[in-house]
């Protein structure tokens, strides 16, 4: 029953989020204005909170990581476009005992594909939502608890490939051909790290994270037919 209200959580969710691109479609298709179609090529780099979410649930602190990469922009319309990023991002959890502190980064390789959109003009308020994409390319941890029965300390990661969704917000600064960005943006997995059977320990064992980045992308028009 809990994994069940967890998928409804998560279904939710993505409805929101598509009736909000639903309605800001809309809105931008009403705009007139004398807009030309842009690229923009850029990094962007930062700090993710993130946390596992466990079924059963375990007491975790959040595990600070770095999150960042490169970026490619391709601005169709007045308010819209679409993102690919592909960038590094530090994941896993922390918990906190009265014996010591124990947690275990996971570091991914991600690539999500996003639909971007903006209102404003120098500056911007902006909107990134899509799926994501990612790979496992390796972990650590640090134990400093004497003693643990806690399976998730020592439990192989089952599966290194990760996909879900993400959502993001914040603002964007236009300087000529320059533009400068702060975005927060929370992501959540749809995929499990360890085995959920029913035999297995946990049920779930999905990424989520939220990380907050600052960015520097050059803008390219495209060319016209």
């Amino acid at each position: 029953m809990k994994i069940f209200r967890i998928q409804i959580a998560k279904t939710i969710q993505r409805f929101a989020v598509i009736a909000c691109f639903a309605g800001l479609s809309i809105f931008c298709k009403a705009q007139s204005s004398d807009f030309h179609p842009y690229f923009s090529f850029g990094t962007s780099h930062g700090v993710s909170f993130s946390s596992i979410n466990f079924y059963p649930a375990v007491v975790q602190q959040q595990l600070m990581g770095y999150y960042g990469g490169i970026a490619a922009n391709y601005v169709s319309e007045k308010c819209f476009g679409l993102q690919v990023e592909l960038n590094y991002s530090q994941r896993g959890w922390k918990e906190q005992a009265t014996a010591g502190t124990f947690q275990r980064r996971l570091n991914y390789f991600e690539m999500p594909v996003l639909t971007h959109f903006y209102l404003g003009n120098k500056f911007r308020w902006m909107l990134n939502f899509g799926p994501k994409i990612g790979y496992l390319l390796s972990e650590s941890s640090q134990n400093a608890v004497a003693s643990s029965s806690h399976e998730e300390y020592t439990m192989p990661i089952a599966n290194k490939f990760d996909y879900g969704f993400c959502v993001g917000t914040g603002f964007e600064l236009c300087a000529g051909s320059t533009s400068y960005t702060l975005e927060g943006r929370y992501s959540f997995g749809l995929s499990d790290i360890f085995p959920n059977s029913k035999k297995d320990t946990f049920g779930s064992s999905g990424n989520k994270f939220v990380s907050i980045t600052l960015g520097v992308f050059l803008h390219f028009p495209a060319r016209q037919h």
